[in-house]
Formats: structure tokens, C-alpha cells, sequence
């Protein structure tokens, strides 16, 4: 599977200058593109993964999953995001709000080819979560995120960095993710994309993905994705909807 992957980013990497159009993308990896000032964007997601074999399998449900930002100028972007959650293994079943997430996404690069872009993103977890959903503590997750437009249609962007926010870590974990998108048409975009975490910098956690996103107007974006584990047992699926209000210049 690992070839697999690695065969099919270096086809495409063969085939690449510029940025596709999308609103979002359902996949791991965080955009380095800022929303401009005044430019505001929601988005609601449908999510649930399977993880473990099937007698001892853990199963979470995001449903719905809200996320609003704002581009508030100064290369500077706001998020806030919630979700209703629905947790169960062999032992517990638990339901309710998750931990309010905060945070920002700042410019930090941008090159004078407009081919690269690089930014900073920070989210701080607050534990203002349901019983037996919160993570009880105030958490953080930041990222460096890059950018590269490759051609007109085809980009990648990466992202490393260290999160910190469940209730039994103790150093954190890396994390890091690779994605590579591919606009067919002005409506319509693909994406693959492997990603993973070093939990307690020790054990890796590695997955893939791929999906696909379609515009269904210039500012409104339906997103299907699906994914597994490489070197774990995991599966998830993803339904979401972009929509912005403003227009982003290209």
C-alpha cells in the first residue's frame, strides 16, 4: 500500500504553477491560503471512524460539525469550531458537545511567483465539553502549513507540527500530513493524501485518504471523503459543505 501511495504522488508530480479555486477540501490538511479581510466562511461536516477490529472496535461520530472563519485583514484569519459527538467501544457509549476550538491562521510567505504560500496555525481546545466527551483540560494543536501550485490545476501542500490536547498525553504527539489536488474542471477537484501522528513521539500512526470536491456555486462546495489506516486498523468517511460569503481574490 505504502508503493502504492508513493507511485501515485510521483505520476503526479510528473505531470506539473498556480492555486485551484476550491473553497476546502475534506481531507487533513490544513490550507496555508488566508481568507481576505472581510471574507467569511462556514463549514458543516458529517464524520465517523472505525477504529480497531471488529470485537474491540471504537466508533465516533461527528455530527454535524460546525467551523467558522474570518478573514480579519493583516494576513490574519479567526476560527471557531464545535461538533455534537457520539463516542462507543465494548464497554461505553457517550454523547454530547465536544471542546470549543479556537484559534488563528497567519500569513507568514508569500512568494512573488504566487506558486508558494506558507503559514501558521493554532488552535487552543477549551474544556467546555459534554461528560465522558471533553477532553478536560485546554489543549493545542499548531502547525506550520506550505503550499506549492504546481500547475493551473495541481497543487500540494504539507503540514508538520505538535499537538498536545487529550486528557492522557503527556508529551504530545508530531504530527505531520501530504496532500496532493488536482482540479479536472472548474467545478470539479480531486485530492490523495497520506498523513499521521507520532504519538508520545514514539509510535507512528500513519493513514491515507482521498476525496473529492465539487462546486456546486462559486461559494458553495460539496466534499466526499474516505480513508484508512496503513499501519493500523481505521476507517473513516466524510461528507461536508463549504459556504462563503465574499469573494476571494485569486
Amino acid at each position: 500500500m505504502r508503493l502504492t501511495i508513493f507511485i501515485v504522488f510521483l505520476f503526479i508530480s510528473e505531470m506539473v504553477q498556480g492555486q485551484t479555486t476550491f473553497l476546502n477540501r475534506p481531507s487533513k490538511t490544513e490550507s496555508a491560503i488566508v481568507l481576505e479581510k472581510g471574507i467569511f466562511q462556514m463549514e458543516s461536516t458529517y464524520e465517523t471512524e472505525l477504529i480497531g477490529e471488529s470485537d474491540e472496535r471504537e466508533k465516533e461520530t461527528l455530527f454535524p460539525g460546525i467551523m467558522l472563519r474570518y478573514g480579519l485583514g493583516w494576513g490574519i484569519e479567526l476560527r471557531i469550531a464545535n461538533q455534537y459527538e457520539t463516542y462507543s467501544d465494548k464497554f461505553v457509549s457517550n454523547r454530547g458537545f465536544s471542546d470549543i476550538d479556537v484559534g488563528a491562521k497567519i500569513k507568514l510567505f508569500k512568494g512573488n511567483d504566487e506558486e508558494t504560500e506558507v503559514a501558521l496555525i493554532s488552535h487552543f481546545f477549551l474544556p467546555t465539553g459534554s461528560n465522558g466527551i471533553s477532553n478536560e483540560r485546554v489543549g493545542n494543536e499548531s502547525l506550520v502549513l506550505v503550499w506549492h501550485g504546481l500547475t493551473e490545476k495541481l497543487g500540494i501542500e504539507y503540514n508538520i507540527g505538535y499537538s498536545n490536547f487529550e486528557i492522557d498525553s503527556e508529551k504530545g504527539n508530531f504530527v505531520y500530513s501530504f496532500v496532493s489536488d488536482y482540479e479536472i474542471n472548474d467545478n470539479f477537484g480531486l485530492f490523495i493524501e497520506t498523513y499521521g501522528e507520532l504519538i508520545e513521539f514514539k509510535e507512528l500512526e500513519a493513514s491515507f485518504d482521498f476525496g473529492l470536491a465539487y462546486q456546486l456555486t462559486d461559494n458553495l462546495e460539496f466534499e466526499l471523503a474516505a480513508g484508512k489506516g496503513i499501519n493500523y486498523e481505521m476507517y473513516f468517511g466524510f461528507i461536508g459543505l463549504s459556504w462563503r460569503i465574499g469573494e476571494q481574490e485569486d
